[in-house]
This record gives structure tokens, sequence and C-alpha cells, in this order.
């Protein structure tokens, strides 16, 4: 690294070691996906839809058991016993809403399972009440269950089916409720009669507690998108309070009176409490209501129709219990049954009915639902008398009110949210709806009591009748007001998806000559044209060259040898004639130089000592040009001083943050490491696979001059030996730029290899090699880059190779950033589409384990399933503990990569894959090239703060981000372009400028934190590559795996637009 320590090197393959507490699958290696595992949609609509069925028909059983409870409560008044149903339906009503918008910020599969095991624990609270205090208690902590898990059920819903499906979804949940309602009664009459009250409470244990068990392995935990910020706390109250208040005058109105200063006084301070409500919402930044939600027309006249439809329908219902109680004289049991056909025909009819909306729109189906309901409630008024008739007269009325009622209530439902965006606030556009139906059915409720009066046995059937013609009215207004729905019909299908939508096709044609020269090579076997052609000298004329090539001096510089080393006099400037050099500072290699390239001339200039040293990589030939001589030539210059300025300027500046770009490698060496090494074979695939861009020629042995005049010649020379071959392969290894080293054996040989095989190409021509192997060959000679290649098919097996040593081999570098860097993608995929072949991937953090994904093989849908697998359906963040050294123990993260990655090794990777770690210890960055895949990426991960370092080859390793948030600098050189994907950390502006910044969450101020000191090393990362991609990721937080879709869709567009840059460096 430019501005820090110098990188390290992960060498060590410790043994895997799980510890105590680890998830019982960890150590089982992930079954490779192809695709994401996502839970179907009717399975997400069988597990949500079953927590709101659940509270759906505790309610309505409830109702039935109380005269039983009435019986064991003999001392207790009817008022405080009313508090059972009052307790549980202000509660309800007032956290509804509140619970919605927690469910959208905090996880709606969490809030929904914390909701069923809040109503299951009350439940049974309430089967062992001992008193009407106690029972009213425990139904108050199930309606804070009940208004958690609604309004969570169905936004899982809705997200589980998506847009295209939505109205079937919302109309199949709604069905849900209705058999819910239908079935209450007769259920409550069965479950009183076997074991009494305390069983209807009994019940839901069982069906609480399995749910929750099926919940956690089919539900996937969602949220609305843009980051986590918790909304309006003082809107939530002022909202509570109105609902509240509101309710509490609509449901005591007729045992208090409407005039009683009670209800007028509650009424009115709800009214009050929603007004202050929506006042401060409309100036909140996180207001508990998207005040966007409100201007979609929809939404508003969907929810108002939805009270007016519950009000009519309620009431309408208990209407209908009373006349079969009262006038029929039929037994709870009995009226229970009798009013079920019309809620199981409504489910029926609103599961066919969802997808007809979902293709036509909602207006039609509600309006003539509504009329049908009215003809219902005529059918009843007109032919229903006081002699009982369940077949031929009540029969005929329920099928048309349950037709009416499945195409109006759960409709509506739908109708709220069909225009709502992807990645809305569904639980809390749930929750307004359910709040509407709440508040219709207490209005309803209370007007009925108003018409018909006191109800007891012998009481007028004409007053019970009143209540059928206020809800034909309430139908009626429906039918007549569907019209401000607005159209509804599914528009999302009719959209291409940015995922499928055709990217400009990048296809390489062959490997692209990055490092070629563009221009013929120069002939310059003369000193004066070599000289003359370098700028240092190009204002000098004629004669002055050639008398400065007639003074130069040509020597030899061994391979290995020193030049000079820093600090040494600056006697002389050197001009590479042939052969390669590289420039040293603190043995840190900075750069290589090449034929014709100047070395030195800055010390001669400014009279300094060496401020670097120069060691010959391959046998090299140099000119120099002593001081004394330099100076005869310099003096004829008009612009000698200005010269000496520049030069002292040059020589005073700090080394340069990025490496300059590196001098072409033209001799590649193939040189076979057995008798059995097919080198003449490897050799002969390369210039195959070379020269359909490259002009490249294999001259056989030659000599130090017949050599010279190949690289004068063509941009690649291929010679090729056998380590046997001593003589040759001596002269080989002198002049070669490049090493490539085949081995027909896959194990390494006994015999020691010559030193420069370290850092060699390795191929691996043989048997297929295993996993001891490639460990063994990596700790022996760390090679370059490893291909196996069948003899069978050497030229595509070599093609990696090739494009790498022609300087076309495409390289990724993926940032660090949480799950922001789920954008790495969204990159994948476009370059894919593209046809862009990526042979070599870096990472740090999540860009380090999706890099590793891609480098093991796995395509990008593979890649998403996986991390889909890892970070969204699984929570890796999940076990908290006292923060003493992190605010999670990190095992369930280490659990999920080994269960990614097995015992998998870095060695082993069909492609080349760096990460990048932070040593604690020795403060330097860690680049890991070897070991187990999982431990290397668990390095590169550790965020500060969040995780403990991990301990691992005696060093403490965190986030590599730490120094290193971009990696460049594992993948930089001269094999080809690198395109590097930023989701660094920048801060949200604030909308107001006068009103104070939004505070992050922890996650997010831990990574801004980190970035604002590693912004230089992400400007000398950044500076290092060809083509930086940017997805636009603000909205994303740390954590927010659940964005994947939305990280995903960012990374495609941002490289979209990157694909003509990269389609131009490969051509």
């Amino acid at each position: 690294m430019s501005d820090g320590p110098t990188p390290s090197i992960a060498t060590s393959t410790p043994r895997r070691r799980l510890r105590v507490g680890q998830p019982r699958w960890a150590g089982q290696e992930l079954v490779a996906l192809t695709e994401r595992r996502q839970p179907s949609p009717t399975a997400v609509l069988l597990v949500a839809s079953s927590g709101a069925f659940l509270t759906f028909l505790d309610t309505t059983v409830v109702a039935v058991a109380f005269p039983d409870i009435r019986r064991s409560f003999p001392s207790a008044d009817i008022g405080s016993l009313s508090w059972i149903f009052n307790g549980y339906s202000l509660v309800f009503a007032v956290f509804l809403v509140v619970a919605g918008s927690l469910a959208d910020v905090l996880g709606r599969r969490r809030t929904f399972a914390f909701g069923v095991a809040l109503f299951t624990i009350a439940s049974g609270l309430c089967a062992a009440a001992d008193s009407v205090e106690a029972l009213v208690g425990f139904r108050v902590l199930q309606g804070f269950g009940a208004a958690m898990l609604v309004p969570a059920s169905l936004a899982l819903v809705i997200e589980g089916f998506g847009a295209a499906r939505r109205a079937q979804a919302v109309t199949l949940w709604g069905a849900a409720a209705a058999i819910a309602a239908g079935l209450g009664p007769p259920v409550g009459g069965l479950l009183v009669a076997w074991g009494g009250w305390r069983l209807v409470f009994l019940v839901n244990l069982p069906l609480g507690i399995a749910m929750m068990m099926v919940a956690s392995r089919v539900l996937v935990e969602s949220r609305a998108a843009g980051r986590r910020r918790l909304p309006d706390l003082r809107g939530a109250t002022l909202l509570a309070m109105a609902l509240g208040l509101l309710a509490l005058g609509l449901v005591k109105g007729g045992e208090w009176g409407w005039t009683s200063a009670g209800v007028t006084g509650s009424l009115g301070a709800g009214v009050l409490a929603l007004v202050g409500f929506v006042v401060g919402s409309r100036s909140h930044p996180v207001p508990l209501i998207d005040p966007a939600l409100l201007h979609i027309r929809s939404f508003v006249a969907a929810n108002l129709l939805s009270a007016v439809a519950v009000a009519g329908s309620y009431s309408y219902f208990l209407t209908q219990v009373l006349y079969l109680n009262y006038v029929w004289g039929y037994s709870q049991l009995k009226a229970g049954l009798a009013v079920a056909p019309a809620a199981l025909v409504a489910a029926i009819v609103a599961a066919v009915l969802g997808g007809v909306a979902d293709r036509h729109g909602h207006r039609m189906i509600v309006t003539v639902g509504a009329l049908v309901w009215a003809a219902g409630v005529g059918w009843f008024l007109l032919r229903v008398g006081p002699e009982p008739d369940f077949l031929h007269v009540w029969l005929p009325g329920q099928l048309l009110q349950g037709i009416g009622l499945g195409a109006v209530s759960p409709l509506l439902g739908s109708a709220a949210v069909a225009r709502l965006p992807e990645g809305a606030n569904y639980a809390t556009a749930s929750a307004v709806n359910g709040a509407a139906r709440l508040f219709g059915s207490a209005t309803g409720v209370a007007v009925l009591v108003i018409l018909i009066g006191k109800t007891e046995h012998g009481a007028s059937a004409e007053a019970l009748r009143r209540g059928g013609g206020m809800s034909a009215c309430c139908f009626l207004a429906i039918s007549i007001s569907a019209v401000s729905l607005g159209r509804t019909r599914n528009q999302h299908a009719q959209v291409i998806e940015p995922a499928r939508m055709l990217a400009p096709r990048v296809e390489p044609s062959g490997p692209p000559p990055v490092a070629a020269p563009a221009e013929p090579v120069p002939d310059v076997t003369k000193d004066a044209d070599l000289l003359g052609r370098l700028p240092l000298f190009a204002g000098l004329d004629t004669d002055t060259v050639a008398e400065l090539a007639h003074h130069a001096e040509e020597f030899e510089l061994q391979a290995g040898t020193y030049l000079f080393h820093a600090g040494d006099v600056s006697d002389s400037l050197y001009v590479v004639r042939r052969g390669r050099l590289q420039v040293l500072q603190q043995d840190i290699a900075l750069r290589e130089l090449g034929r014709g390239e100047v070395v030195g001339e800055l010390g001669l200039l400014v009279d300094a000592p060496r401020s670097a040293s120069i060691r010959a990589l391959r046998d090299s030939t140099l000119v120099r040009l002593t001081k004394a001589q330099f100076d005869r030539i310099a003096e004829r210059g008009a612009l000698t001083a200005l010269i000496r300025t520049l030069a002292r300027r040059l020589h005073q500046a700090p080394p340069p943050a990025v490496p300059p770009p590196m001098s072409p490698e033209v001799v590649v060496v193939v040189i076979g490491v057995g008798a059995d090494a097919p080198a003449q074979a490897v050799a002969g695939a390369l210039v195959i696979a070379l020269s359909t861009r490259l002009r490249v020629v294999d001259p056989g042995r030659v000599d130090r001059d017949g050599l010279d005049r190949a690289e004068r010649s063509a941009d690649k020379v291929v010679l090729h030996a056998l380590i046997s071959d001593e003589g040759w392969l001596d002269f080989c290894l002198r002049v070669a730029d490049r090493i490539v080293l085949v081995a027909g054996d896959p194990a390494p040989p006994s015999a020691p290899l010559p030193p420069r095989a370290i850092g060699a190409d390795l191929v691996l021509a043989g048997p297929a090699a295993t996993r001891e192997h490639r460990r063994l060959w990596e700790e022996l000679i760390a090679p370059r880059s490893v291909h196996a290649a069948d003899h069978r098919r050497l030229p595509v097996d070599l093609g990696p190779l090739a494009a790498r040593i022609a300087g076309r081999s495409v390289g990724l570098v993926l940032g660090g950033g949480g799950a922001r860097g789920l954008a790495h993608i969204g990159v994948l995929e476009e370059l894919e589409r593209a046809g862009i072949t990526v042979d070599r991937f870096a990472g740090t953090s999540m860009g380090a384990i999706i890099a590793a994904s891609a480098a093991g093989g796995l395509n990008a849908a593979a890649v998403d399933a996986q991390v889909y697998e890892c970070f969204v359906r699984r929570n890796p963040v999940g076990d908290y503990t006292l923060p003493t050294k992190g605010l999670i123990r990190g095992r369930r993260t280490a659990a999920l990569l080994q269960k990614a990655f097995g015992e998998r090794l870095v060695e082993e990777l069909p492609k080349q894959f760096r990460c990048v770690s932070v040593d604690l210890l020795s403060r330097r960055a860690v680049v890991h090239r070897r070991g187990l895949l999982a431990d290397a990426v668990g390095c590169s991960l550790r965020v500060p703060g969040l995780y403990p370092p991990q301990v691992y080859n005696g060093q403490l390793h965190v986030d590599g981000a730490v120094l290193e948030s971009i990696p460049a600098s594992a993948l930089v050189g001269s094999d080809g372009p690198l395109i590097a994907v930023h989701v660094g950390y920048e801060p949200d502006a604030p909308t107001d400028p006068d009103s104070p910044p939004n505070v992050p969450g922890i996650g997010d101020t831990l990574m801004s934190s980190m970035a604002i000191g590693g912004q230089k090393a992400v400007d000398s990362a950044l500076a290092q590559v060809q083509v930086v991609i940017r997805p636009d990721i603000r909205a994303i937080g740390f954590l927010e795996f659940h964005q994947i879709d939305a990280a995903r869709e960012a990374g495609r567009a941002a490289a979209r637009e990157a694909l003509p840059q990269i389609a131009a460096l490969l051509h």
C-alpha cells in the first residue's frame, strides 16, 4: 500500500475447530445452489395467514364463550366483563398502526414471530386466569400480540407474492380471515360444550407453538426499502391516543350514552389527538405513516370503503345472529353454523376473484359484489319470516351474501395496496387498512344499537330488520363510490424488469493487447538511434547525439545482480538496450523498466545520492553515460538550468501513490519441470492463443543476438526448455521476463527448482491435482497463477493464461460495505450477460464473500443464491453478546461461512482469489492467498466493534476495509485491466438544511468512521484501476441484507453504464 504499511501474506493453513454453541448445521457444506431457495408464495401464504386466522378466529370464538365466562364469575357485573372484549379491541386498535410501522422497520418476520409468541403466551395465561381482572389484563396482552402479527402477516404475504400477483395474495389472505369469522361461532360452541371457556384459550397453545416452528423455517425476513430509522415516537403516541379514545367512545357510546360527558369527551379528545398527529407528521423526517401513501388514490378510497363495508357486514352479521337466537330460537352453536355458509362462500369467491382483479382491476368487481350483497339483504328482508326454514329461505340468502362479501371486502383490502410501489411500507399500509376496518366495525355496531335498541328474547323482528336496511344502504353506497378506486389493474407485469433488460453485449474476439506496443518496435541496434529517441536528448542535434553515443559504454548485467543500491553516489545514467530491471525502495518493488527506458538521470542532474536500488530481473544490456560525459553535452544546451530545477523538484517529490505502468513482458519462457512435462506443446498452444492479437514468435534455440532480433520483430517471444537441459535452461532463465512452469506430475518435484521459479505461472498438464498437491505447490513457489490443462484441449485450457500474458485478463476488485456490497452481484450479472470473463478476483469484507463465490466457479445466479441463503434466509449477525470484545460473537457468521465454503482451500479455486484483512498486532494489511477459504474470508469481514478480532495464524485480524476498502493492490500488475466496484459510505445530506442530520445506526457509523481515515487509501486504489463502477446504494444500510434486490439492481444499472468503457479496454 502506498499510504501505510506493506501488506503481508497469510501463509499457514490452520485446522478447522468448531466451538461449542455453533448452530447444529455448522461444519456441513452448503449444497451448491443454482438459484435462490426461496419459499413458495403458497407456503408463505399458508404460514403468514394462519397467524391472522388465529386472531380472527379467537375474536369470534371468545364471543361465543362469553355466557360461559359470565357463569364462571357470577359476582362480576356486565360492565366489568365487557372489558374482556373492549380491552382487547382497544389495544388492538391503538397499536395496530404503530406495530405495522415497527414491522416495516424492525423486520416483518421478526414482528410476526414475536406477535405469535406473545399471543400464544397470553392465551395460556387467559386460560389460567382466576379473576375477571386477570382475564382482562391477559386479554390486553393478547391484543398486543394480535396488533403485532396481523399487519406483519399481510406484509409478508404481499412481499412473498410480488407485485404481479398482489391482488390475489391479499384476497387469499382476506379469505382466510373470512373463513375464521365463519368458523368462529360453531368452533366456539363446540369447544365450550367440550371443555368450557378455558378450552377456547388453551387450543391456541399448540397452534401457536406449531406456527412459530414452521415460521422460523419457511418465512424470510423482509423490511421496507430504504435505511432503517426509528419512526416518529411522538406521532406514535398521539396516534395511539387518538385511536384509543375514538374506539373507547364508539364502544361505550351505547352503554354510557352518546351525549354523556365520557363519550363526547373521549371522541373530542380523540379528534384533537388525531389532528395533532397529522400536523406533526407533515414536518417529521420519518413520519409513522408515509405521507406518500395518502397521495395514492386507490389507497385512500379503498380504506374508506373498507370501513363502510365492514360496518355494513359486521352489523348485519350480529343482526342475523340475534334474529336466529331471538326470533327462530336457535342455540348459539346452531346459529353459528347457520351463518357459516356466507363466510365459506366469501372465502372461495375471494380466492377466485383475486387473480381477476390482478388482470382487470377492482372497480367493476367491487361494484357488482356490493349490489349482490344488497340483493342478499333484500332476499332476507322479503323472504325470511318468523318460521324457521333454513334450507329454502335462509341458505339461498347466505349464498348471495357470501358471493357479495367475497367480491367486496377482501377485494377492497387488495385495492388498498394495489398501487403501492415495490419495497413500500406494506405492514404500515396493511395496519391502516386494518384500523379502518376496526373502526368500521365499531361504528357499525354503535349505529346498530341505536337502530334496534335493547335486544332480548321476544324482541320485535321488525327492529332487527332495521339492521338489514342499514347494511343494504352501506353496500349500495359502496357500489356507487367504487368508481373512486381509480385504475388498480396490475401494471407491473407489463414492465420489463431491469434484470431482464438487454445490456450492450461485449464479445471479446481474442486476448486483448493491453500491454502490447501499439506501434512496431523500433530497431535500436545503434547507440545513436537509441539515445536520439529518448525525451531527455530530444533537443540535441544529430552530431551531438552521435558524439554522445560514441562516448557511451555498453555492458551486460546478469539476472539477479544490482546495478546500484540506494544511497550510492550518482555518477552515471543508464539506458536499457535489452532486458528488464526492477526498481526497489526498502525492498519494496516500485516498478519495472524495459527496453529504451532511462535509469539514474535524476540523481545525476541534481548531484544527489541514489534514491532507490536497481536490480536486473533478467540478463540485460545497458548503455552507460558518465557524469562527465553528460555534463559536456548538457553545457551545450540552452535549457540546462531549467532541466536541473525540474530534476530537483522531481527528486524531492514523494514517490507516487500509484505505481507507473509496468513495461511489457516480452520474453516468456516455458519450462518443463520433469521429463513428462509437455513444455513444447504448452509453448505451441500459447503461441497459437497469443497470435490472435499479438505478434508472437517461437525462435527455438537462439543466442543473444538471435533473441535480440526476435524481440525487435515481435510483441512476445516464447521460449521453452526442460529443467534437465541445464545449459539452455540457464540461458532462458537469464533472459526471461515471465516464466511458465509446466508439470506433468501434479505433485511438486523433490529436487529443488531454480530460484526464479518462485512467482512463476504454473500449468498442471498431467493427472488431476488434489487439494494437497495444490497446497504444496503454493507453499513451494507461490505461483502467480495456476492452470489445469488437458493435452487434448491445450489452446482452450490455456486461454486464461494467454490472456494474462497478453495483458488482457480482466480483474474484478470488490470493495467492502456490508449489505451495500450486495450490489456486486448485479455487477457480476451484467458482466456475465455482456460476455465478459473475469479471471481474477479480489475483495474486502462483503466483497470478499462474493469474490470467493465467483472465483469458486459459481455464475452470478448461483452467487446470488448462496448469498441469499446465508444473509437473507439466515441472520449472520444475530448472536449478540455483552459488548466486551464486539457486539456479536461472530460464531453464527463463522458457521455460515463454513457451510458455504466447507473445507475448500483458496489454492483449489479455479480462478485467482485474494482477500484482505488487517492484523492489529503489526498494523498491516494482510493479503490472503492460501489456506481455508472460510477462514480467509472470515478474517476479511471482522468489522471492528461489531465483531471481535479473529485469531488466525498468530495474528489478530479485523476487517480489511480498515486499511484497504478496495484491495486493488492485491491484483495490480501487467496481467490486464482492473475493474473496481466502489460501494463506500457517504453521509446522507439532510433534506432540510435547517434540520438536524439523521443519526445513523451503529453499523453505518462504524463504516463511515473507517471510511474517513481510509479515504486516501481509497483514492490510491481507484487510481490503480482502469474502470470504477459506483452503484447508487445510499438508501441501503450496513445490515440491510433484505434489500438484496435493490442492491443488485443498483449494481446492474451502474455496470451497464460502464460497459462501453470496459468494451473499449478489451478491443
